[in-house]
């Protein structure tokens, strides 16, 4: 209340409760009274006017301004809806796209194979950037699928299942990667062996089987089935006179491979023919990575040299 108001009230108080004022009669007291409570409600009125629009005005202010943030968060929500919708569309056609690329590229190995034809260099190497790519990727989409999850608050159930849905899809193809991947970096895969040609140069056949344990692997002991496909991918690969030690050695009688003591079948059909002419501990197994002999022999991969020659067979190492 303001010091008017109080004032007035006091005054009203006192003219009509006293007769201290000696110059006035009742009539004029009267009178006086009527006045002063006029200028009270006057007072009052204006007061309650200008109470009353300024509450009209933080109303109306009030007002715009929730409209306003309303429009911002619904603008908001629509923005961050339409950027998880594209983000997981992104990811699932990406996803679709690598899967579908890999599965051709392992079909076509597949073909190969049923035709006993070794798959081209070019071909494992996709397949080898495919996985590792395809790896990348689905970690990454799991990563972002995750995100996305703990960004979305209360999202439809559509939404979630879709989410759900790729995330399983993501781990699924991880698990593949993985399960078909099981050559270290840099190893080529044939069947269920991996193998790797260490071609920065020439070395004696004791050298090449140092080189191999250095590196933590064994000499290559190809099995039969991949002995031809295997000098294939390294002609391929590696160009003319790729020749490469394996892990055997004559020991008299036989050819004897270093790991395990597993003797290769002297009459074996992948020999060169009128070989093996010597089965002594001076002679070692080789892989004759050669366009003559490739294109004479292509069934023959198999011959052997003294294991001191040192200045044209490189070290193929295989990884247990």
């Amino acid at each position: 209340m303001t010091w008017l108001c109080r004032s007035i009230i006091l005054l009203l108080g006192l003219l009509s409760q006293t007769d201290c004022v000696q110059a006035c009669d009742d009539d004029c007291k009267d009178d006086l009274i009527q006045k002063l409570q006029n200028l009270l409600e006057t007072q009052l009125d204006s007061k309650m006017e200008q109470i009353i629009m300024k509450m009209e005005s933080k109303f109306e202010t009030l007002d715009t301004k929730l409209n306003l943030k309303m429009d911002q968060i619904s603008n908001t929500l629509t923005t961050n809806q339409n950027a998880i919708s594209n983000d997981l569309q992104s990811v699932k056609e990406h996803i679709e796209t690598y899967e579908l690329s890999f599965h051709e590229l392992i079909e076509h190995l597949a073909e190969d194979k049923e035709t006993d034809n070794a798959p081209s260099s070019q071909n494992i190497i996709n397949v080898n950037d495919s996985l590792n790519e395809l790896k990348t990727l689905a970690k990454d989409s799991n990563v972002i699928l995750t995100e996305l999850m703990e960004d979305c608050k209360g999202p439809t159930h559509t939404t979630t299942q879709q989410l759900n849905d790729i995330l399983e899809s993501t781990e699924e193809i991880i698990t593949l990667s993985n399960e078909l991947e099981r050559c270290p970096s840099g190893f080529i895969k044939m069947s269920s062996q991996c193998f790797k040609l260490f071609r920065d140069r020439p070395r004696s056949w004791s050298a090449a089987k140092n080189k191999c344990e250095q590196e933590g692997y064994i000499m290559a002991q190809p099995d039969d089935s991949v002995a031809v496909n295997l000098r294939k991918y390294l002609f391929e690969a590696y160009g003319d006179d790729s020749f490469a030690w394996l892990g055997a050695q004559g020991d008299g009688s036989n050819f004897v491979y270093a790991h395990g003591g597993l003797a290769l079948d002297y009459f074996s059909p992948l020999w060169l023919p009128e070989l093996p002419d010597n089965v002594g501990a001076e002679r070692c197994l080789l892989l004759m990575v050669n366009v003559w002999y490739l294109g004479n022999y292509p069934s023959h991969p198999y011959g052997s040299d003294t294991c001191s020659s040192s200045s044209y067979i490189y070290a193929l190492c295989e990884a247990k």
